[in-house]
């Protein structure tokens, strides 16, 4: 049965299938290690572990932003934003900055010790071992950096109505919102924005998932209107008028929300 929230790809079956057959020739070859000069062998089954557990957080943090904003409660999904915040914090600041320095440290040992290895083969399924890690851990990099451009472009949004903005709340944003409701409500707005068909809410969303969004819209921060903005003039969601006092959720789409 499959797990909410459980992303299993295709790369995950073959990186524990590769895992697993390196293991048990490691295992086989342990004692013909002892002539290297560096311990290859504890190297590769260290990364082995390590990323392993990685990416099995991944999954625990896959599982928590899964349930962030359905209707458990204002005492759940604080609690499961703390897990976020713990899981992440142990993925970004402990893991990811080993992974780097412990594969740059495998490169200087596999360079220097590469032709004491037992078989000829071993000598590259290292290499490629290696190669992987790298490629990994960029891609981690730059999917990350894409995902904070995309958010704080949404924030830098709101700027434009005077609303003021950090980059700490942008980090908070990332965290509290997850990836698939914050690309549900960018759909929902893409959706009104379709001049040759009519406008379904919630067309692209599950019952589930609206209720998401809706709780995650409601927590929003609310401001209250000291001046009308001059861009919501031909706004063509907007219902009522707005006026001085009124509260008032911003949207990335520079179109505010009236509340009352």
């Amino acid at each position: 049965m499959a797990i909410r929230g459980v992303d299993f790809k295709w790369y995950d079956g073959f990186f524990l299938s590769m895992l697993a057959t390196s293991v048990i020739i490691v295992a086989i070859n342990w004692k013909r290690y002892h002539h290297c000069t560096y311990p290859l062998h504890i190297w590769i089954m260290v990364d082995y572990t390590a990323v392993f557990v990685f990416r099995l957080l991944m999954f625990v943090d896959n599982g928590l932003a899964a349930g962030m904003g359905l209707d458990f409660g204002w005492q759940q999904r604080y609690a499961r934003f703390c897990g976020r915040i713990v899981v992440l914090s142990i993925l970004s600041m402990l893991l990811y900055p080993f992974l780097w320095a412990w594969t740059v440290i495998g490169t200087l040992w596999f360079t220097s010790a590469r032709n004491c290895l037992p078989e000829e083969g071993q000598k590259y399924g290292f290499l490629i071992w290696l190669l992987f890690s790298y490629c990994g851990l960029l891609c981690i990099a730059c999917m990350s950096i894409g995902k904070w451009l995309t958010r704080r472009q949404a924030h830098h949004l709101r700027a434009q109505q005077g609303i003021p903005i950090s980059e700490y709340g942008v980090l908070v944003d990332m965290i509290r919102v997850p990836d698939w409701a914050f690309e549900a409500a960018g759909q929902e707005m893409r959706g009104m924005g379709q001049d040759m068909a009519p406008y379904h809410p919630g067309i692209y969303l599950t019952p589930a998932q609206r209720e998401a969004v809706e709780a995650l819209i409601q927590e929003l921060p609310k401001f209250r209107l000291k001046a009308v903005p001059t861009d919501c003039s031909e706004c063509p969601i907007c219902l009522e008028e707005f006026h001085v006092g009124n509260e008032v959720i911003p949207f990335s789409s520079t179109n505010p929300s009236w509340l009352e």
